[in-house]
């Protein structure tokens, strides 16, 4: 398997991006520099019509937050990509140090 790349899309610039006959260029060097360069992707007249979050190995889930017109990688946030949804949360937060428990019906 390949890599995954997490990439948010602001929908106020989906106009900008539609007519940017560079946009999918853009994009794609993005992603390659992403560590060097950041991943902000513009169209038109918009810097960050699109932002790279992050990269992984497919193998894996990863958990990213995103609100605010951003979004971000959770440190620690990778699970096995056979885990449901839910073990890849219960998997992070241990990661992280919390102890998780299920609640009883």
């Amino acid at each position: 398997m390949g890599c995954n790349t997490t990439i948010l899309v602001l929908n106020d610039a989906l106009d900008q991006i539609e007519n940017d006959p560079d946009f999918g260029k853009n994009l794609v060097r993005a992603i390659l520099t992403l560590d060097r360069e950041g991943g902000n992707v513009s169209a038109g007249n918009h810097v960050n019509a699109a932002t790279v979050i992050e990269t992984h190995h497919a193998d894996g889930n990863m958990v990213v937050v995103v609100g605010g017109n951003r979004g971000e990688r959770l440190e620690g946030g990778y699970a096995s990509y056979r885990a449901t949804p839910e073990e890849t949360a219960v998997a992070v937060l241990k990661q992280l140090g919390y102890v998780v428990y299920k609640k009883k019906r």
